[in-house]
Order: structure tokens, then sequence, then C-alpha cells
């Protein structure tokens, strides 16, 4: 992505901060790297918001969600353990929208084409939306800035929070603005106005459906945001700018090949894309995903559908699902599980050997995000490019939003899920199904669906997970949805059926094996040891168990049994008690009181 380094240095010098009103009738030499000389055209504005493309990135990981074990801690796992607290929580931040409103306040002196002015006014504005409902999404009250604050500003600086609906409608206005102003031109690495239709859509489904399903907020009117987002996709899919990609990576399939891409800023559905490079040194993490940081869940895996016979059905229509082992669960899925979930016999990058899954980390290893050349297996140095925001992701939000609205059709369906389904090679789907014939897991798991359209709406959410998985969409489609208690239990892993040797690599050879004890493990001849170069597992001590004692699914012990939600507590954060002392016109977040 286009980014500009060390923007403070160009920004040295503007130490005379003006409130929301100063003038800017002083001048000041030209020789001096001033707000006074900087904002003179739109070219600095150009510089200025490069600073901010940092604000919008790419993610590789679901965690944290009941799609991940995990084996570090995160906010949300603190919290259900009541590790999260007033006195506790820690400050918040609001440096980065200072940055944008600096900015913002000092567009007036920029003089050149208006156009030009106007397209950046619009970008700054569209980080600004980007930056503040993260706040709203942490703590849904928050005061509206629209300007940065000067020390002499102080009922501004002490006012107590605005609400959510004054924030949201800001945030929304910004967002108008930016779709109406920034420019059409086409790029995958500089943002342009379709950038903010998709942000736009993005933030309107997540504010719809959260006022749709947390009835605490006592707001009735999310299916204006439902309509602001179908309207905002709609745009991104008439323009005929974007495809679904049939582009292959060293042969594999279209969708495995978005996601180790070492090019992507060509490719027809990317919207906006982490341009990473190797020569430039930029690289990211991404392969710390592939059995180092985290594992698949279970759950996960078992929303994948069945595919026989040209026909699809959940997999826990198949009999003695809840029994298949790790070389079992694949057989006759939904393509992009094995696109994402490692399948037996997959060699580790630069090894010849078949991967031996972790049971540390639930025995089901990520492959979605993982790079192909050995030079990227290092802490750090994958250099893939990373979708940030792509066509699959508009066709989702597009048909869910009409769903929870009940206008869905069949025309739609074939222009957004069918669409990614083929890609996939997946049976297309009728509407008139999804509605006859709801799958009562998806029912149990998303209880409160409120639509006249309940079985395509819960139909489009398993699409969603599964075609954005480990894309850092999970936990806030939870949240949004008013599923926070699906986080309670701890994730599972694979089946393991007893203690003894298991093959996990799907050539017939014993691979690994689980034991009860630590002198179980020096049971185990020596012979079997060198001649399976088995990796052992003891159950004694370790930080995993089975569900079952002696068989059942991988847990980790450090989460099996520790978590509560409180709703609608835990959907928000606390506000720190310092900042309150500091403020004494802010208040406590109501569900924390």
């Amino acid at each position: 992505m286009k980014k500009i380094k060390n923007i403070g240095l160009i920004l040295i010098g503007l130490a005379v901060m003006s409130s929301c009103n100063d003038s800017f009738m002083d001048r000041y030499p030209e020789t001096n790297i001033t707000e006074q000389v900087f904002f003179s055209s739109p070219e600095d504005l150009k510089t200025y918001t490069n600073g901010m493309y940092g604000y919008l990135d790419a993610d590789y990981s679901d965690t944290p969600s009941d799609n991940n074990l995990y084996i570090e801690d995160t906010d949300i796992y603190k919290m259900m353990r009541g590790e999260i607290r007033p006195n506790n929580v820690g400050s918040w931040s609001w440096s980065n929208i200072r940055t944008v409103n600096f900015m913002l306040a000092r567009v007036g002196q920029v003089k050149g084409d208006q156009t030009e002015i106007n397209h950046y006014v619009g970008l700054a504005r569209m980080f600004r939306a980007i930056l503040y409902y993260s706040k709203v999404k942490d703590y849904s009250d928050v005061p509206w800035y629209s300007c940065d604050l000067q020390t002499t500003d102080i009922d501004l600086l002490y006012k107590p929070q605005d609400p959510r609906t004054l924030v949201v409608d800001s945030i929304m206005a910004d967002l108008d603005y930016a779709v109406h102003n920034m420019k059409d031109s086409y790029s995958t690495t500089v943002i342009y106005r379709n950038v903010a239709l998709a942000i736009q859509a993005r933030i309107a489904l997540h504010e719809g459906t959260f006022r749709k399903y947390h009835p605490e907020l006592n707001l009735d009117d999310g299916d204006r945001f439902l309509e602001i987002a179908v309207e905002a996709c709609q745009k991104i899919i008439q323009s005929g700018t974007y495809s679904l990609s049939e582009k292959t990576v060293n042969d594999l399939p279209p969708y495995q090949s978005l996601f180790c891409s070492t090019e992507l800023t060509q490719n027809p559905e990317m919207i906006l894309v982490g341009d990473y490079d190797k020569a430039l040194g930029r690289m990211h993490n991404a392969q710390a995903q592939f059995d180092y940081n985290t594992g698949l869940s279970r759950d996960l895996m078992e929303d994948y559908l069945v595919v026989e016979n040209g026909q699809t059905k959940p997999f826990h229509e198949i009999t003695g699902y809840e029994i298949k082992t790790y070389n079992e669960v694949f057989n006759n899925r939904d393509p992009r599980m094995e696109q994402t979930f490692m399948k037996p016999g997959t060699q580790e990058v630069g090894i010849a050997e078949a991967h031996r899954p972790s049971l540390n980390l639930g025995g089901y290893p990520q492959i979605k995000f993982r790079p192909l050349t050995i030079d990227q297996m290092e802490w750090g140095k994958s250099y893939t490019d990373l979708p940030i925001i792509r066509y699959a992701e508009i066709l989702l939000m597009y048909a869910e939003a009409k769903a929870e609205l009940g206008i869905l059709n069949q025309a739609d369906v074939d222009n957004t899920i069918n669409l990614i389904r083929n890609r996939a090679g997946m049976p297309l789907v009728q509407l008139s199904d999804w509605l006859a014939d709801i799958d009562p897991i998806q029912a149990q798991r998303y209880a409160n669906v409120n639509s006249s359209q309940k079985g395509a709406v819960l139909e489009i959410r398993r699409e969603r997970r599964i075609e954005l998985a480990c894309e850092g969409f999970r936990f806030d489609d939870l949240m949004r949805w008013g599923c926070g208690e699906l986080l309670e239990k701890a994730p599972e892993g694979c089946y393991i059926p007893g203690m003894g040797y298991y093959d996990v690599t799907g050539d017939g050879i014993p691979d690994i094996a689980v034991v009860k004890t630590k002198a179980d493990v020096d049971k185990i001849p020596q012979e079997d040891k060198e001649k399976y170069k088995l990796t052992v597992y003891a159950l004694e001590g370790n930080t995993i168990g089975l569900t079952e004692g002696d068989k059942g699914y991988v847990y980790l012990v450090s989460q099996h049994g520790k978590y509560n939600f409180i709703s609608p507590r835990y959907y928000y954060y606390p506000l720190d008690i310092e900042d309150m002392t500091i403020n004494k016109n802010l208040y406590q977040n109501p569900f924390w009181e």
C-alpha cells in the first residue's frame, strides 16, 4: 500500500496549534516547515493523507473468535474471566482522530484545484469515519470532535459523551461527503471513491445489524443503515469495475491463490491491496498462522457443507460426523475447506516430509495465507500481497443486508452468493430452498435472527463465515449479530478417539502418539519412536486436554470452562476511572455501572 514514511518529520514545526476557528492571517518565513506553509496546496493534502493509510489494513487471522484456537490472551478472553474492569482497562486514545482533524481544520488555507482539494478532504473524512466507528464499537457513546482540540477549548475538552445516534450520524455524514467528492480513478493501492463506498457499506451493515440485534440500545432504526449498505454495494457492483478472480498461483485454485500471491495489485477482485515488497523491506507475519500461533476450530470446520452427487447438505447430517478424525473430515467437503484448513499430506514449505499438525494448537492448521517460498517462512519475513477489501465481501454484504431487510430475491442470490459458490466449485443455490429448509444447527447458533427471510440470513452468515474465514471479520460479526455468548465455549480442535498411535499425514503410517501420563511416554517402545519418528503428547500436565478425558476434542486447558459472557456488558468496554476523574462530565458506560 502506498504509505509515506516519517510523516512526523514533515510536520516538524507545526508547534503552533490552532483551534477550530483560528485565522491564518499571520505570515511565516517560507524556509520553515510550518502549518501555515505546509497546508498550501493539494499536494500537501496528498502527502498528509498518505500518512493515514495505516488506519485501514489487512488481517490474516480471526483471533479472537470461535474460528480459532489461540494460545495467547486477548481482551475479550480477559473480559470473560472478569479481569478487565474500569480501574484497569486503560485510557482511551484520540491521537489518530486528532491527526485527521488537524488537517481538516486547516483545509481552508489550501489554494488550488477545488476538485483535488475536495477529494483529499473526502479521504480524510473517510479515515475519520473509520477511526470514530472503531470508538463506537468499543464504547457506543463517545465525544464527537470535528476539529483538533487545544488547551484553551475548555468546554470541548471537558464535555460528556455524545449519544451514539449523533456520533454515527456524523460518521455517515463524513462518508456521504467522501463518496460524493472523492475521485473515481482506479487503483488497488491508492484510495479512491470505491474504497469509500466499501467502507460506507461495512459501517452501515455493522450499525444496521447492531441496532437490530442489540435491544439494550433502544434504537429501532437499523433498517435505514441496511438500506445505506445496499445502496453503497449496489454502486460498486453496477460500476462493473470488479469481478471474482479466476487467477491461479502455482496451479492452486483461484480462491486459495488470492491469499498466497506476491502480486495482487492487478487482480480484478481487489478493491484495496496491501502491497508488500521484499526488496523494499515491507513484510508481514502471515506465515505465523501456519501452526505456530493459532489453529482453526472444529466449529468452523463443521460449517463447511458436504457435497455429494451435485447436492449439498450440512456436515452434521453425515452419520458419525461427531467422531470423524482429522483424516476423515475432508471427504466431500466444500473445496474452500482444504484451501483454508491444511489437509493431510500437505508439505511444509521447504521440507520434503508431510507436515504433522500440532495438537497443542488443536490439530487443524490454517493454510490460508501461507506463503509458498522458504524465504518467507521466518518470523516477519512474508511479502505476499494481502487483500484489504475484495469484491467477494461486497457481494456478501449486499446479500446480507437485503436478506435482513427481507427483500432478497433469486436474481440477487445469483448475482452474489452463486457467483462466489461457482468460483469455489460449489453447487448453486435456490432462495426458495433456503427459506423452506432451515438448518437447525444454524438456527440454534443464531437464535435471535429476526427477518422474514430467516433461512437466507442464516445461510448467508454461513457463506460469509466460510468465504471470509481468517480475514479478521468473525469477531465483529459475532458482536454485531448479538451472538457474543458463542465465545463462552473455548474453541475445540480435532477429534482423538482414544489413547494410541495416529496417522495425521494420510499415508497410513503413525505420526503421533497420545498417552495419559508422562509415565506412559516411557512405555512407548523405543523401536516405535525411532521407526515412526513419533511426536508424543502426554495429557498429564500438558496445555491441552480432551473433552471426554481419554478421548474427545482437543481443547486448551487454560481456556476450558474459564469464560462467562455477560450480556450486554461485554459488547462494550468500560471507561477508565482515570479518564472519568480527569473529566468529571464523562459518565460510565451504562452497561458497566
